[in-house]
């Protein structure tokens, strides 16, 4: 029986890694070109290029990118369709988004920073 108290002080001195809380990988399709990114908050980091913004706006709602306020800029009505989809968790709880819109503009209009890489 000594062993067990000689393995679990073993087991106390290895770091353990752990999954971030919240994360997500993020991903945009536009003219046939496909651009997928992870973002990580709590801490903030990732390959997502506006990461601490991101995850700022993302804290505002709860991970849910779907209730994120629409912008106050105007668009043209061009069409260049963007497909946009989220997926991950926020807080160690499931989320996915998946929306196209006509064009970047809007995209960025109603998701803010999230999917503007």
């Amino acid at each position: 029986m000594a062993p067990l108290p000689v393995l679990a002080a073993i087991a106390a001195l290895i770091p353990s890694f752990a999954a971030p809380e919240s994360s997500f990988v993020l991903s945009t399709t536009r003219d046939g070109a496909l651009q997928v990114v992870n973002l990580i908050c709590e801490p903030n980091g990732g390959l997502h290029p506006r990461a601490d913004e991101t995850c700022a706006a993302l804290s505002e709602v709860d991970g849910q990118v779907g209730s994120m306020n629409p912008g106050q800029g105007a668009c043209t009505m061009e069409y260049a369709p963007v497909r946009v989809k989220a997926t991950g968790k926020w807080r160690g709880e499931k989320r996915s988004f998946q929306a196209e819109f006509s064009n970047a503009c809007l995209m960025r209009a109603h998701t803010g920073p999230v999917f503007d890489f």
